[in-house]
């Protein structure tokens, strides 16, 4: 009798947060850091840190970096992900708006600016995400 009672109270059992490795490929070079931003929602993707669920900035690595990001709760989420090559926090641009730093969001390349309904992903608990980086 109580196996008939936990199993359907297991199965509802909501899902706890957990950490996420955010695995980011096509790193230029080693100069600066590679930053990332989770966004719950559309307002403030791709750029606006203070409105992004969860955020990670680590020392850019050649090649692949990985970001560790703590406690993050399943759900879907849109990533954005810079490489900010002279490290002053944000995504310098020349002089017609085109981005001078790597740049790249879930769910494959994105070319212009980034739209949120297709940068979304489904984020489990443990799990991993792989972005690409572009350089234009």
């Amino acid at each position: 009798m109580l196996r008939w009672i936990l199993v359907p109270l297991l199965a509802a059992a909501p899902a706890f947060a957990g950490d996420v490795v955010l695995k980011v490929s096509k790193v230029k070079d080693s100069s600066g850091q590679v930053s990332a931003l989770l966004f719950a929602a559309e307002d403030g993707f791709p750029s606006e840190a203070g409105k992004a669920a969860y955020q990670g900035r680590v020392t850019a690595k050649s090649g692949v970096t990985e970001i560790l990001l703590r406690d993050v709760k399943p759900g879907r989420y849109a990533v954005s992900v810079i490489h900010d090559s002279n490290s002053n926090a944000k995504l310098d641009r020349n002089l017609i708006g085109i981005p001078t730093e790597g740049a790249g969001t879930s769910n494959g390349t994105q070319r212009g600016k980034p739209v949120y309904h297709k940068a979304v992903i489904e984020v489990k608990e443990g799990g991993s995400i792989a972005v690409d980086l572009n350089y234009w």
